[in-house]
């Protein structure tokens, strides 16, 4: 009768630690699961860092558009700049070399 209780003990501690191991393993705050929210953790910060970077030069834009604050006259080099860049206009004395970047040899 003792080594009936022995091995009922046996079996009942085994199974607890399997279930305790797989959640471990697998559970909701397991090891697995902690894992992929680490890579998804990483993932968002590479992407915060690109938007982050977006921003500032957007940023840099924006001030170089205004010399000295919101009430002040406008970086006319820039916005001229800006806006051949945007309507693809060049002066007359200018030579503009086109390159056709989709052309395959």
């Amino acid at each position: 009768m003792n080594t009936l209780w022995q091995l009922i003990s046996l079996v009942l501690l085994v199974i607890f630690i399997t279930y305790l191991g797989y959640h471990a393993l697998h559970g909701e705050q397991g090891h697995l699961n902690h894992r992929r929210i680490k890579a998804q953790i990483a993932m968002v910060e590479a992407e915060l860092a690109e938007v982050r970077a977006i921003r500032t030069l957007k940023e840099d834009r924006v001030s170089r558009l205004r010399i000295g604050g919101s009430d002040a006259a406008v970086d006319v080099d820039y916005l001229e700049e800006r806006a051949r860049y945007v309507l693809r206009f060049a002066h007359p004395d200018e030579i503009v070399v086109r390159i056709d970047w989709d052309h395959k040899p």
